[in-house]
Parts: structure tokens; sequence; C-alpha cells
């Protein structure tokens, strides 16, 4: 006979002589399974039985194969090995085994499994409230309770699956929580990365559990959950990874109760510890105040129906947030630490970790590139890392580019769409005509940018310019001067993509959240190495007002946030505006390079005028030298839109190009710009063509 069904039949047994002590006699008459238990009772398995529990010691069993056995007397153990609380585990068993035994307790004792039946099986009737108490929360270790029901020892008990499937010795994560919690084993820690940074914060962890630390706070990003890991592998123990969010998605705080007694049942079960992330997502979003009200108390609650039970059943906990905000007042500094992970990883410690990954993968790029092109933490760099792996060899653009392409893929959600747009630059600057003063700064951009690492670091600048490294670029001039198009190019010249930042969408009219819309942009445009573009940029980047209400005042702040984020920025920045002078000056003495773009002259618009005529284009005599002297008010945006509008129309008459499909795009181009009539004499020689 198997043991839990000797502890089943047993306690079936012992319900039928409590009743007959009381005057009812054959209880089971009428109930054939459990009359079919007790039958089957034996004197072997009763004393085989006898044995396993006096011993008392899970590591005791009778032999190297009785699990079942060690794994009961575990449970026991977790209970203190008391006798009530046996009998109540014994009970809540033979009801999940055997459905009629809920059915005869009920006949007979007008209620299923209580902790009050435990006490008369015990022989105890009436036991004293502290001793109750007490019991019941020794209890929640194999049931769900109601700890707010009344009185508590009549509250309905019962064991879920996991407890049984435990016993029976299987291992898998309970159903309920499978959705939002995994499991890490120690044992597999061999499948971890090396630590390459952050390996001060893994120390610290572990000598924290090693002296008997509760609870570790891991705050900051970049590879948290990583440390986790480590911090687990190196004190032996495996960890439960509970994603909060997800947990709080829809749950009640009755259901939470009930989640919260499954959770710790698990981590007890498997000897491990919890480690807690989304907690930032759940309930600061990533932009609320650490003393915002309503978060102060979303996060006492939190900790009084989630963090201390969890505490107080000793089981080790780590848990993972943004912000290094306080989570468990309730424990003392010896008990609770907070581990407050860089914002951002020095070009030293990016080196060393790029080092590390392409050694451990044998991947054929610089390190001291990907250094200097990338400012992602530990855990972007190795999803990268890993996606590139997956795909370089079915990428032709294996390599630099895709290593570019993966980056952004990774680093990119759904509110970045919202912030800005991507644009993958191929024009160079050889494609925008410019005069050869302000080609030459351009090109100072580009090799300042490409020699940013030998000047910082070979040449050991880096230390003499904690701030203001930024490339910084103002274009100023007049619409369609070729602004735009310059910083397209810059970006083209590069090979880097370019984040054009929608200005539209960054301002927002609540207090603090166009701020939180400028670190977006700022950070994506860092971390994933592209050229950020402000065009419009005196609208963020405007002078200073004096402040006479409140909406001065933070408009203001957002400006003095621009000027400390430039100068922490470690990228390139690109900013257009029409009229130099609307940027504050603050502004300008940290932008490195100004240039400011005039109308072209006619020689750089006869330049534009004829690289619009391509060898490909089929067209006649085209007086380029004409349209350039006759229409001096055309920049270089107007004469491509005149080219291609003229070019639309001959192919749309079945003709070639020719002179007089220009000068009819020119017309009405003219017409559009200005609300005079249209005078014939504007065209010039040509205007026998209109």
């Amino acid at each position: 006979m198997r043991f839990l069904e000797t502890v089943v039949s047993l306690i079936i047994l012992r319900c039928d002589r409590y009743l007959s002590g009381i005057g009812v006699n054959d209880s089971l008459k009428g109930f054939s399974a459990l009359e079919g238990f007790v039958a089957r009772l034996d004197d072997e398995a009763v004393k085989d039985w006898a044995k396993v529990t006096s011993d008392a010691d899970p590591e005791q069993a009778p032999s190297a194969a009785a699990d079942i056995e060690a794994r009961y007397l575990k449970l026991t153990d977790l209970m203190g090995h008391d006798d009530v609380l046996q009998s109540l585990l014994d009970l809540c068993l033979a009801v999940f085994t055997c459905p009629e035994f809920d059915a005869y307790l009920t006949k007979h004792f007008g209620y299923s499994v209580t902790l009050h039946l435990a006490y008369l099986l015990e022989g105890i009737p009436f036991p004293d409230e502290t001793d109750i108490l007490d019991r019941i929360r020794r209890a929640q270790f194999i049931c769900d309770v109601d700890m707010t029901a009344c009185p508590l020892q009549y509250v309905p008990l019962a064991i879920d699956e996991r407890i049984y499937s435990y016993l029976s010795g299987d291992d898998s994560i309970n159903p309920r929580l499978a959705d939002f919690t995994e499991l890490f084993e120690y044992s597999d820690a061999e499948d971890l990365n090396p630590p390459y940074v952050n390996t001060d914060a893994i120390q610290k962890g572990i000598a924290f559990f090693e002296g008997d630390g509760k609870v570790l706070h891991l705050s900051g990003s970049g590879g948290r959950r990583y440390i986790a890991r480590q911090i687990a592998s190196s004190i032996n123990r495996d960890f439960l990874f509970l994603n909060i969010a997800d947990l709080f998605t829809g749950t009640n705080k009755t259901a939470l109760s009930e989640l919260k007694g499954a959770l710790i049942r698990e981590a007890v079960l498997d000897d491990a510890g919890i480690c807690m992330y989304g907690i930032t997502k759940l309930f600061i979003g990533g932009s609320a105040q650490p003393d915002n009200g309503r978060t102060r108390r979303d996060l006492e609650m939190l900790e009084r129906l989630l963090f201390s039970p969890v505490s107080q059943a000793g089981i080790p906990l780590i848990l993972i947030s943004d912000m290094p905000v306080v989570l468990m007042r309730s424990l003392p500094e010896s008990g609770y630490r907070i581990i407050e992970l860089p914002a951002s990883l020095t070009y030293a410690e990016r080196l060393g970790m790029w080092k590390g990954f392409i050694e451990l993968h044998g991947l054929d790029i610089s390190p001291e590139d990907m250094a200097v092109r990338y400012h992602m933490n530990a855990s972007e760099t190795a999803k990268v890392i890993k996606s590139y792996l997956e795909r370089r060899d079915d990428d032709r653009a294996a390599g630099e580019e895709l290593m570019s392409r993966i980056s952004i893929e990774q680093l990119e959600d759904n509110e970045m769409r919202d912030v800005g747009r991507i644009i993958y630059p191929n024009v160079r600057l050889d494609n925008v005509k410019i005069k050869d003063d302000i080609r030459r700064i351009l090109d100072d951009v580009v090799n300042s940018v490409k020699v940013s690492a030998q000047i910082l670091d070979t040449w050991k600048l880096r230390e003499n310019y904690p701030y203001g490294r930024c490339v910084s670029l103002l274009i100023s001039g007049p619409p369609g001067t070729g602004k735009t198009m310059s910083a397209n190019a810059i970006a083209g010249e590069l090979g880097l993509p370019l984040f054009q930042v929608n200005i539209a969408n960054i301002v927002d009219k609540y207090i603090g959240e166009t701020e939180k819309n400028l670190e977006k942009a700022f950070s994506y445009a860092e971390k994933a190495n592209m050229v950020l573009f402000f065009d419009e940029a005196d609208s963020l980047f405007g002078t200073r007002s004096e402040v006479h209400d409140s909406k001065d005042r933070y408009a203001n702040t957002e400006i003095s946030y621009l000027l400390q984020r430039i100068e922490s920025y470690d990228g390139i920045v690109i900013m257009a505006t029409n009229i130099k002078g609307n940027i504050d000056s603050a502004f300008m003495r940290r932008i490195r390079y100004i240039v400011h773009f005039e109308n072209p002259d006619e020689e750089l618009r006869k330049q534009i005028w004829n690289d619009c005529l391509k060898d490909s284009i089929p067209h006649g005599d085209i007086d380029t030298d004409y349209l350039a002297a006759q229409f001096d008010k055309f920049t270089g945006s107007v004469i491509k839109t005149v080219f291609l509008n003229a070019c639309a129309y001959a192919a749309g008459m079945g003709d070639q190009l020719e002179m007089k499909h220009l000068i009819h795009a020119v017309k009405q181009e003219l017409e559009k710009m200005t609300s005079i009539g249209f005078a014939s004499d504007t065209i010039g020689k040509y205007a026998y063509l209109v």
C-alpha cells in the first residue's frame, strides 16, 4: 500500500473511531470508497507509516527511494511537527484524494475540513484563541486561509493541487503562478554569461544574504535580474522570479491573498528565494516621484500584503525597481538594503563588457568601436548580441550595420514612435549644394565624431571633459535652404540612422511630461547610437522669458532640463532653426558648431538646377543659366519642387522635358508664393511659353 494511501486510510479510520466514541456507530456505512480505503489498510502499511512519522526527519526516511515520505515529513516540519496540524494535513489530503470524504464529514460533523475538526481528533475540544491564531498561521504553509473570517477555527480549509503534486513527487510550478513566475535553478548557473560589469553589486548582494540579510533591493537599470541570478547561484539557492505587474493584472485583494499563499508555499517547497520585478511599471509608471502620495500608499499596501509576508516566512527576497525609493519600512537596516546601480556605464565599463562578449562568442568586430557607438547597459547589450548571433548567418548586412539595426529594434517600444521617427539616410554631403565654408564646418562635425574615441580615450581627454563631450551642431537659415538635408547627410556620412524628434508630441501641457518625453528621445538615441535631430528647434530651445505666471516658470524649467541633458549627453545632436536669434544664449555657449545657411546665390542655384537634370531624364535644351539668374528667390527646396512638377507635367503629356514644362511649373510656384496676381514679365524672355 502506498504511503499517501496509508495516510488517507488512517485519518478516515480515526474519524470513524472518534464518532464511535461519541455514539455514532458504523459511520462509514454507505460510503463505499471510504470503506475500500479502510479495508485495504494492513499491518505492514501501518508499521511503515509509524516508522516514518516517528523518525520525524525528512533526511531519515526508511530508504533512499522514499521521496514521498521525505516530502510528507518536510510539510510537517514546516508546521513545527505539530500533531494538530499534521491531522489537519491528513484531513485535507483525504478530501483531495477521495471527494466522498467531504460528504462524509459534512454529514457527521456538519462541516468539511476545519482546524476545529483537527483539534477534536487530537482530543482538544476547547483550544484558546492564542493557540488557534498560532496554528492557523502555520497552516498557511499548506492551505489558503481567509484570515479575516471569524471564527478562524471553523474556516473551511483545503490544500491546492500544488501540495498534492509535491507529495506525489512533481516539482512543476503551481499552475496559478505559472503565467507570471519562472524558476531559476542555481544548478543551471553555467548557462549564465560571466559578469563583465556590476561585479561590485553582485558581491555586495552575496555578502548581504550570507550575513543573514532578509530583503535586497536592486534599483536603477541594466541587468538587475541577471545580477539576481548571479547572487542566487553564488549562495546556492533557487529563486522564483515573479513579474508583479502581470500578477496584479485583474487581481483584487482577495485573489492576491490567495496567490500570495501559493507563492510562499511554492518558495518553501522548492527551498527557493523570490525575486519580484515590474514594481515600477505597476505603481510608479516610470514618471511619478517617490514622494507622490498615491504611489507611497500603493507601495505601503504592497509591502503589507506581499513583501512582509514573504520576508516573515523566512524566504530570501530580492526586489527590483527603477528608483531607490524604500520599499520595506518595517525592516531594520540590517535586514533591508538598497543597492543602486549606476544610471549608465562608463566607456571603460562598456569596453570591458564588449571585450567579454566578443571573446565569449568569437565575434569579428571591434570592441573599442562598439563601446564608443553604443551606450546600452549590460542587459540590453546581451539581448542585442543574442539577436545578432541568431541572424548573422542569414543576413547579408552582418557586421556593424546589422548590429546597429538590431540595437534599434531591441530598444524601440511603441512609445518611441510617438516621440520621433527613425530615418536611414541615403544622402551624403556631396549631394548637398552649400558654400565651401559651410561644407568645411560640416566636414569638421563628421570628423569630430569619427575621432572622438581617439581623443577622449587614447589621448586621455575623457577625464578632463566629464561634461560637454556632446558633438552638437546648430543649423540656422530660411526654410528650404538645406538644413534638414544637411542633417541627413551628416548621418549618412557617419553611417548612422537619424532620429528626428517629433516636437509636436514631445511638448506636453502636463508638468514634467515634456522632460520625460525628451529623456526618452535622448536615451534612445544615445543607447542605439543615432544622430538626434531637432527640426524647428527654437520651439524647444527658445529664449527663456521673465516669469509672470506658472506657465513661464515651467517653460523655463524645461529649458533648464535641456541644458543639463545636452551637457551630459554623449552623442550627436543636430538642431535646425529658421532664426538663430530665437535660440537661448545658454544653448549657444554649449553648442560646439554653428552654421548659418543663406538662400543660394546664382552659382549654387545653377548647380542645383544642373544636378536635377540626370542623364536618365529625357530632355531637350534646358537653359539652367536663365533659370538660376531669373528666379533669384528660389531656394534649393523650391527648385527641386519646381523640377519635380515639371517632370510630372511632361511625362503626363507624353513629352520629354522641355523649357515649356519648366516654365509652366515655375508659373505655378510663383502663383503659390505670392498673393499678388501673376505678371508675365516675371518670366522674362520665356514668357511666350506661358
